[in-house]
């Protein structure tokens, strides 16, 4: 039998371990020391959780299809519908995939991994005193983790996000500001329990000082007095956006018999910087990759499934923060519901980036 190691214990590790495990095949799962709270707004589509086949996420805690504010740096903002978002506290999410993964039959490993050796026999795994030898490895294990490392890659194209987790805090609305700085964009997710917040850009395109300064200003906008004293952690971390240099990263990894998935093999939206719905279904594809005995055939699928909507979302950038969509978004959207509902549809990843320019003139002439 195929002795397979998922090296990460989040959406993208998780989400392979179930479906290996579902299947019957020798999977371990390698869990982070301490897992925790993850900076991302923690929004997932609905539409993509029933793909989770043997995950069902309707007892877990969450904020489901919140109100939504959207707003621009002209002081226009927009009421709008993003119905089929499903927004969990990250701690609660990756555990309860982890739990029916392991439930599944996938054998928790709580040593982290510390060391990949290659061999004839296959990959070595260290993890604490112990040495175990697999014939595939599935990298799930973030932008900053063993895997990538020990490919020896290099961050390229990452944005740069800063925030924080806020707990203690009863807010029921999703806000999204774009504030035209460069590519950056500002967010409040509620959670469960209170909310999480942060601005997304790209390094080199902005200052951090005028980062903080402008989610500090948001913050303060949006809200109470004292939310600098709510607890909870603070971030700065990187988001590794989808760029010529993730498929060769994954190309490398296989050919040392490791599958890069979710952040570990850069798969974030460049423009939304939205990566935990691309980790579930990386981490399916590798899956069933591995299940049909074609592992070679993983990075032809992320092709296939996403180079094409991933320049699209590239290309749509510099129109999004800096250009016309910027400017006129918001306030044309106010007036025209047919716009509204597609801006709508997008935010809530249900609009792909294919086909949205002509919906997008479909709607303006009122088709």
């Amino acid at each position: 039998m195929t002795r397979i190691a998922v090296l990460g214990g989040g959406p993208a590790g998780g989400s392979a371990a179930l479906a290996l495990a579902r299947a019957g095949a020798a999977v371990d799962l390698y869990l982070p020391a301490r897992p925790g709270e993850k900076p991302c707004g923690g929004g997932v589509p609905e539409h993509v959780l029933p793909q989770l086949a043997g995950f069902d996420p309707s007892g877990l805690p969450a904020v489901v299809s919140p109100r939504a504010l959207l707003e621009n740096a002209r002081g226009s903002a927009l009421a709008i519908d993003l119905g089929g978002l499903r927004i969990f506290r990250r701690r609660d999410l990756d555990r309860a995939i982890v739990e029916a993964a392991v439930a599944a039959g996938a054998v928790p490993r709580r040593e982290k991994a510390g060391r990949l050796e290659w061999g004839k026999d296959g990959v070595r795994v260290f993890a604490g005193q112990e040495a175990r030898v697999y014939d595939w490895v599935v990298g799930a294990d973030g932008a900053r983790g063993l895997s990538r490392r020990s490919l020896g890659l290099q961050s390229q194209g990452d944005s740069l996000g800063l925030g924080g987790s806020f707990s203690g805090l009863d807010f029921d609305r999703l806000v999204l500001a774009f504030p035209e700085l460069a590519d950056s964009y500002l967010w409040i997710f509620p959670r469960p329990g209170g909310v999480s917040v942060g601005i997304g850009y790209t390094q080199g395109r902005l200052a951090e000082g005028a980062a903080r300064a402008a989610l500090d200003a948001f913050l303060d906008r949006h809200l109470p007095r004292g939310w600098r004293d709510l607890p909870g952690p603070r971030y700065r971390y990187p988001i590794p956006v989808f760029g010529p240099w993730t498929l060769e990263g994954v190309r490398r990894g296989l050919d040392r018999r490791l599958l890069l998935t979710g952040d570990a093999a850069a798969l974030a939206d460049p423009l939304t910087r939205e990566g935990i719905r691309y980790g579930m279904l990386s981490g399916l594809w590798a899956a069933e990759s591995l299940l049909e005995g074609s592992p070679e055939t993983y990075p032809e699928r992320l092709t296939a499934e996403l180079e094409e909507e991933m320049e699209r979302a590239d290309r749509a950038c510099d129109l999004f923060f800096e250009g016309a969509v910027a400017r006129w978004m918001v306030p044309v959207a106010r007036v025209h519901p047919g716009i509204r509902r597609v801006l709508g549809d997008l935010l809530a990843c249900r609009q792909p980036y294919t086909g949205l320019r002509r919906r997008l003139l479909e709607a303006a002439v009122g088709r």
